[in-house]
């Protein structure tokens, strides 16, 4: 069997080199704390500024520990995960609000229909930032059409 990522032996423990953890190899016998870490790395540089597609408003990043995915404004999102927060996939289609849920342990959810593949996603609603979403305006808005 050949490992494809690099080590570093320091005090007897062997940690994956940065070089490694930048190509975001999976070697199985990395801890689950190690994997966590690169993941966390991933997800905060994805935590970026960014202009809405839709309606162009700037977008700060979240401020409560959790990643940015659509507008606050006008609570459009991208198509561009296959997986949260890989950035792998192509649509690059507008995903716009079609419903809500409450859950249990995520709180409010919006659900968002791909416009150019009709896929559909689940994404919580932010709350507690310095920017929050405009959740209850989109309510009003939704409940006025019903």
């Amino acid at each position: 069997m050949k490992l494809e990522a690099e080590v570093i032996v320091t005090d007897g423990e062997c940690v994956p080199s940065q070089r490694s953890l930048m190509k975001n190899e999976r070697n199985p016998f990395l801890s689950k704390e190690i994997i966590l870490l690169e993941e966390s790395k991933m997800r905060k540089e994805e935590n970026t500024t960014f202009v809405c597609k839709n309606c162009s408003t700037p977008v700060a990043p979240l401020t409560n520990g959790s990643y940015r995915n659509h507008c606050p404004q006008c609570l459009y999102s991208l198509h561009v995960d296959i997986r949260p927060g890989d950035r792998q996939n192509t649509c690059h289609g507008l995903m716009r609000p079609i419903d809500y849920r409450q859950h249990s342990q995520k709180g409010y959810q919006l659900l968002h229909g791909c416009t150019r593949c009709k896929n559909q996603q689940w994404n919580i609603v932010a709350q507690d930032t310095q920017q929050p979403d405009h959740f209850i305006e989109w309510l009003t808005q939704t409940a006025a059409y019903h």
